[in-house]
């Protein structure tokens, strides 16, 4: 008998503990939302301690002027959990108390500070502008902020510290999972900058914090809140434990933070790519839908507002095509008359708003309003999904951001578009593959990952292997048709000729090889083969000797576009320069809704051609006796039947 108790007793808990909420409301939904992150303009972290509401409420004005309609805001964790750990003889632990005083609550909890931000709610909820709220607010522009009786402690691994954040979680989140503002529960700002003791530790903490808000409140997603995302297996914010435990994944592509993104001017394609990128690879990977929770320019030092506006523009147009939910901006409001740190500590935190801090209106938040009009003007919310032409296979030996951002940009300018997988997973049905270079030399791929896309090839489809800075991959001559004939170390840099253009592309490594049965797409200055097509099963297998996608050489996009012709990716619409991205959407009743993009600084005309008729042009865009006319980091929408 006392078994069938237990076993009913397990029954009940299981039932109690909710599975992953859907990514429902905001992610579901059909309009494309913009916002940005929010901290009171008079004040910045310290805006509930410096508690104004009659300035929140201006702020708010402003910001739904502009067009936005969701924000992510901040409970300070300290603020809002004020605990203080006492003593007494010899030092011994006493116990816990809040701001000197008893504990108000069994979470430790301000009251004052949830009326304070309830007010917000109201405040935000009138305006028709709803709030992602990030929990765990710990870590802030470079500060940790963490309630005194906890700070010496590692926050994503100590259980005391655990203990009072879940404690924190629950109270927080039952108290206003009433409210309809709030669209969804972040774990807070960029958590993974808070200390841990690796992978594990921090697949613990999320599982914690997400299940608890989960239990509270089963309604709402829950998002990660974290950046620098990393493809490599046991990486500390691996993509595989992200998709896991969370319902939506946050980018934050800052290019001066980002490998191989600040090498251009701000305003060009690079970034201009970096946001949609990104999230498109986290959301891949990961399964979940995803979104860029902040971006920004990092101050007019770094580039002018008019500028900055121009790339705002083009990341709107690319994730807004890409089928991402929506974008918001760091931040809301300048803080550089604060006197605080971490406002005193570094310059780079100072002048990051869409406003200045007496409301007036930045390029960038003129820009964000326009697009939201823009949306408006559209007789769809929400565009057919992209047309995808390529895989591009993952590696997890290593993390391979930088291979991954160089797929998208080369596929970019030869003018197909790619998906992400994982290779040590199933890959997707598709036409064409690509396993790019890694930084492993010797493990770029597993046998297994390898010989998954090699049976693809088998069966009809084209692959395309780029090997360089000292990448090895086994059975070359049978796969690609080349036989290896030397293979060291060298600085070089090759002189390609194809009949798509010629181009230079530079390696670590010098690589020469004999062709067995293969046909040369490329050779070098002297003669040597540099690109390959080999048949393979009812397929065939490309091959390129150099590291194509690395550092993102993007002189090396005619490689990619022969490769394109390999495949036999033909599209509807064709722009011949490589600064005009197109992204092709058809729809169920035979119409075809075409994004073109101007990733470059200045305006472009081109000529364009399309199979079909162009019914109409969205945006300010001109199409003239087949010319197109589209403004500096613009973008535009064309109907065509």
């Amino acid at each position: 008998m006392r078994f069938v108790k237990v076993a009913i007793l397990a029954a009940v808990f299981a039932a109690a503990i909710p599975t992953p909420a859907p990514a429902a409301n905001l992610f579901e939904e059909e309009g494309f939302f913009v916002g940005c992150n929010y901290w009171a303009s008079h004040a910045g972290v310290y805006m509930w301690r410096d508690w104004r509401p009659e300035q929140v409420e201006k702020d708010l004005d402003w910001m739904a002027s502009c067009g936005m309609t969701v924000l992510r805001v901040f409970p300070l964790w300290p603020d809002f959990q004020p605990l203080t750990a006492d003593f007494g003889g010899t030092q011994a632990f006493h116990g816990y108390s809040q701001n000197g005083r008893p504990l108000a609550n069994e979470a430790g909890v301000d009251e004052e500070m949830m009326r304070r931000f309830r007010f917000l709610c109201d405040a935000a909820g009138k305006r028709n502008i709803r709030l992602v709220v990030g929990l765990i607010t710990g870590w802030m522009s470079g500060r940790a902020f963490v309630p005194t009786a906890l700070e010496r402690k590692k926050a994503l691994s100590d259980p005391e510290s655990i203990m009072w954040q879940v404690r924190f979680v629950r109270h927080f989140v039952r108290s206003m999972k009433d409210h309809p503002a709030i669209a969804a529960w972040d774990l807070g700002n960029e958590c993974n900058c808070l200390a841990g003791d690796g992978e594990a530790s921090l697949w613990t903490w999320m599982h914690q914090i997400s299940s608890e808000i989960r239990v509270s409140d089963p309604t709402r997603p829950v998002v990660s809140g974290m950046h620098s995302c990393t493809t490599k297996a046991g990486g500390f914010t691996n993509l595989r434990h992200q998709g896991e435990l969370m319902d939506a994944l946050t980018t934050h592509p800052y290019p001066l933070w980002t490998p191989c993104c600040n090498a251009e001017p701000f305003d060009t394609i690079r970034n201009g790519t970096h946001a949609v990128c990104e999230t498109t690879l986290y959301s891949d990977l990961s399964g979940r839908t995803a979104f860029a929770e902040e971006a920004g320019s990092m101050g007019p030092q770094i580039v002018s507002e008019d500028r900055a506006a121009g790339t705002m523009r083009m990341h709107l147009f690319s994730c807004w095509a890409a089928g991402h939910p929506g974008y918001l901006w760091w931040c809301g409001f300048d803080q550089n008359k604060l006197d605080l740190a971490p406002y005193t500590w570094t310059a780079i935190e100072r002048e990051l708003g869409l406003f200045k801090t007496d409301g007036s209106p930045k390029p960038t938040a003129l820009a964000m309003r326009n697009f939201a009009s823009f949306l408006k003007t559209l007789p769809v919310k929400r565009l057919p999904p992209r047309r995808v032409d390529a895989v591009v296979v993952a590696s997890e030996t290593t993390g391979c951001w930088k291979q991954m951002q160089g797929a998208w940009l080369l596929s970019r300018k030869a003018g197909f578009d790619i998906r992400y997988a994982w290779a040590e997973s199933p890959l997707p049905e598709a036409g064409f593959y690509i396993l790019p270079s890694t930084s492993d030399k010797y493990n770029a791929y597993s046998r297994g990952a390898f010989w998954r896309a090699l049976e693809k090839a088998r069966n009809g489809a084209t692959v395309l292997l780029t090997l360089g800075n000292g990448s090895i991959l086994s059975d070359l001559e049978e796969v690609a048709g080349i036989r290896t004939e030397t293979h060291f170390q060298k600085s070089v840099v090759r002189q390609v000729k194809t009949a798509k253009g010629d181009f230079s592309i530079a390696d670590t490594y010098e690589r020469d090889f004999k062709t067995v049965g293969c046909k040369v797409l490329a050779q070098d200055e002297s003669g040597r083969p540099v690109m390959t097509s080999h048949s393979y099963g009812k397929g065939k297998v490309l091959f390129f000797n150099g590291a194509l996608e690395t550092d993102a050489q993007l002189t090396g996009f005619p490689a990619y576009a022969l490769a394109a012709d390999e495949a036999g990716i033909v599209r509807r619409v064709t722009c011949p320069v490589p600064t005009v991205g197109l992204t092709e959407h058809p729809g169920e009743d035979g119409t075809m809704w075409v994004v073109a993009i101007n990733y470059g600084n200045t305006p472009v005309e081109s000529p364009i051609s399309f199979a079909g008729e162009l019914v109409r042009i969205y945006g300010r865009a001109k199409i003239e006796n087949g010319v197109l006319n589209l403004g500096a980091n613009d973008g535009c929408v064309l109907r065509i039947k």
